[in-house]
């Protein structure tokens, strides 16, 4: 069985590849140097233990495939969650929630390191990355969302949501304006809350990521001798990916995806990237895609505040997958 694979390029930098295995983490290595990984729930970290006397050869790589085929539910079924979501959001408190879905292409696994590399020319300032190992399966994304950056006490993150075609309007709607700034409000209160210093928010302004574009604010700060992974963990899940309240968001998501229609986000919206002592580049898994025999499956998400229209939402969800459908139309 092939080793456990990993391979990302950093926002500008040149494409990192290894081979080794990925390793729960436990206390004794919470402050390790390495690569690491969570899900959405945040049950699992995991770090990346590389064997540097292997050498990676894409022609003779087999990627680990998992057998089980991930739920895709129809435009019908996410719309009828989409509505519930509504009713019960008020009841629950619940300003703001991302619901996801999985959208399935054929696609030949043998063009894996082939998609990698076209992600990476294609979008030069996102995180790109390949994970392909028997606990996760084969996972590739181009994520334009960092989680956390930092080095030494200067650290920055931001709040990306509200999504829209690639356009030249200005000005962006109420529900989008809103639901970006639920993710900015909670961004600066949980650093607040941990002792950041020196919290400064730039923004919003119109991000391009792809076909589409975001609202998006940079947020620097200091750390005020907090690890950098505290931050993160205190950080994820952001509003962009879960929603506002933290607590019953999750809640709602696992009830609606995982518990009624079987729908496991797997890494998708979780985090993953480098971490140390003294630094962190950080990055939310989003425009992802897990590979089966003959299908990736990609998965996109939809913010739901109560000034939602389901159908809008859904039309969100298509524009999204678009930035890798649009790379298997090159292959």
């Amino acid at each position: 069985m092939s080793k456990d694979l990993l391979a990302y390029r950093i926002p500008n930098k040149p494409s990192v590849e290894q081979l080794g295995s990925f390793k729960t983490m436990n206390n004794s290595k919470k402050k390790s140097i390495g690569f690491i990984l969570t899900n959405f729930y945040g049950n699992n970290q995991f770090i990346f233990e590389s064997n540097n006397q292997d050498i990676f050869e894409p022609s003779e790589y087999a990627i680990h495939l998992n057998k089980n085929q991930p739920t895709s539910i129809s435009k019908e079924r996410y719309i009828e969650q989409g509505k519930l979501a509504l009713e019960m959001m008020p009841k629950l408190g619940i300003e703001k929630v991302v619901f996801s879905r999985i959208k399935t292409f054929s696609f030949n696994t043998n063009h894996y390191w082939k998609l990698y590399t076209i992600l990476c020319e294609t979008y030069p300032t996102a995180f790109v990355y390949l994970i392909s190992s028997p606990i996760f399966g084969t996972w590739i994304g181009a994520s334009p969302e960092t989680l956390l950056e930092s080095q030494g006490e200067k650290a920055s993150t931001m709040s990306l949501a509200g999504t829209r075609e690639l356009c030249e309007e200005n000005k962006w709607n109420t529900k989008e304006q809103q639901e970006q700034q639920f993710v900015t409000d909670y961004i600066t209160e949980e650093l607040k809350n941990k002792g950041a210093k020196n919290i400064c928010v730039k923004g919003p302004y119109t991000a391009p990521a792809g076909n589409v574009e975001h609202l998006r604010s940079d947020i620097s700060f200091t750390l005020n001798q907090n690890h950098p992974l505290t931050i993160a963990n205190s950080l994820h899940p952001t509003p962009a990916v879960n929603g506002v309240p933290k607590k019953q968001s999750k809640k709602l998501i696992r009830k609606i995806e995982l518990e009624d229609s079987n729908q496991d986000r797997g890494l998708y919206s979780g985090f993953m990237g480098l971490i140390s002592e003294s630094s962190s580049q950080l990055y939310v898994n989003l425009r992802c895609c897990q590979l089966t025999s003959d299908r990736a499956h990609v998965y996109v998400g939809g913010g739901y505040t109560l000034q939602s229209d389901v159908e809008n939402e859904w039309e969100e969800t298509e524009r999204k997958s678009e930035t890798l459908s649009r790379i298997f139309d090159l292959l």
